[in-house]
């Protein structure tokens, strides 16, 4: 099995475990009686264990390997899942902390793998396109196996989506541990290797964080999550106000629109593989979301919302590919520099997710977004101002 089947098929086989239980985790949590405080906790524990664990364990992989990083990404990730079939609050946490570890183990792992298997085999491939057509893949599985999930399976027996979802994880590691030792050395597990860690994350970070071109990449690609905040986590409010009936054609849109999204990306990726066309998608998506939160007709919101995700899919895959073109300096710490980037997104996104909160409960949802959108507007003029001052010194 080559490389790129390998990618495929891994992203495959960990989307359809995700998708088994993401688009019921929430009314899952609170069927056995968990209150929304506890939920909410259990969210708030899952980004914060995320962004904290996100560096080590990109460290960790770098110096144990990207096959026993996915490998123990697995484990925490099943285990995470069995502890949710529990009804005590306590496993529910712990639950919260090893599927946020999974995350980590698992973030940026299998691309950065990927990209350096292929560097080091001199193999030449076109990484937008095995990115975008993965999205593809991904957003299709994603879409087909949510809607049987929460159409389904869970209305069967709603335990049953998270038992699927581990599942999957499992034939995901057994796929892992049989393929993947053929197309990379790995290192084995020691005390060394974790010292080893602490080396490379100072690298990773002097070459990061003290180049100030790299710092602001990395706020520009968080620019996108920014604007997504509001839209991704409470679509299903605005749209239930205005009618419950559609939310279900919603999922499945959001789904269609990003694979739509992929398709153009894939088509398109040699003109789109440039830093200005994401400061005009950007652009873009603040002037469709601005029409939603104002026309009211559904249908046009409908509309308006699948162009908001195929522009918000573009820009996901141009970050992750500009991520391994502008941001990373080296192979050898290539995982850690990306994991330094995500690190950094979730610190803000936790955050952020915290204010929308407040925000939302003071003054409405349409009026947080906007917000939102202000704050990602100005981000945006003050990039534009430095880049033309620099222009006039040159």
């Amino acid at each position: 099995m080559n490389n790129t089947k390998f990618y495929y098929l891994y992203s495959i086989l960990s989307t359809t475990a995700l998708s088994f239980f993401n688009p019921i985790l929430y009314i899952y949590l609170l069927s056995k009686d968990f209150s929304f405080t506890e939920v909410g906790l259990y969210l708030s524990i899952f980004w914060l264990v995320s962004f904290m664990t996100e560096l080590p364990c990109g460290a960790i992989t770098d110096n144990i390997g990207a096959k026993n990083s996915i490998l123990l990404s697995v484990i925490f990730r099943v285990v995470g899942l069995i502890l949710l079939l529990s009804n005590s609050l306590i496993l529910l946490y712990i639950s919260a902390i090893l599927s946020a570890i999974a995350e980590s183990f698992q973030s940026g792992t299998l691309t950065s793998w990927f990209v350096n298997v292929n560097n080091k085999n001199n193999k030449e491939i076109d990484i937008d396109k095995v990115l975008s057509r993965s999205s593809l893949y991904s957003l299709f599985f994603s879409a087909v196996i949510g809607f049987i999930s929460a159409k389904y399976v869970y209305v069967y027996y709603k335990s049953l989506s998270i038992i699927l979802s581990m599942s999957i994880f499992i034939i995901s590691f057994l796929f892992t541990y049989l393929f993947m030792q053929k197309l990379e050395q790995t290192q084995k597990i020691s005390i060394e290797n974790l010292k080893g860690s602490i080396v490379t994350v100072k690298n990773s970070l002097k070459e990061t964080l003290y180049v100030k071109s790299s710092v602001f990449l990395m706020i520009l690609f968080v620019i996108p999550s920014i604007l997504d905040l509001g839209p991704s986590n409470q679509w299903q409010a605005v749209f239930e106000k205005l009618d419950a009936d559609i939310i279900g054609y919603v999922w499945i849109g959001i789904s269609v629109s990003g694979m739509f999204g992929s398709v153009i990306y894939e088509k398109l990726s040699n003109k789109l593989s440039k830093l200005r066309i994401l400061y005009f998608f950007v652009i873009v998506n603040l002037g469709i979301l601005l029409m939603f939160i104002f026309i009211q007709n559904v249908y046009a919101k409908f509309i308006l919302f699948m162009l908001f995700i195929v522009f918000f899919t573009l820009m996901s895959i141009q970050v992750n590919v500009f991520m391994h073109k502008y941001l990373v300096k080296s192979d050898e710490n290539r995982t850690t520099t990306v994991s330094i980037f995500y690190t950094l997104e979730s610190i803000i996104v936790a955050i952020l997710l915290s204010v929308n909160g407040v925000l939302t409960d003071k003054i409405g949802i349409e009026n947080t977004w906007l917000a939102f959108m202000a704050l990602v507007g100005v981000i945006i003029l003050l990039f534009m101002f430095v880049k033309l001052k620099k222009r006039r010194i040159k």
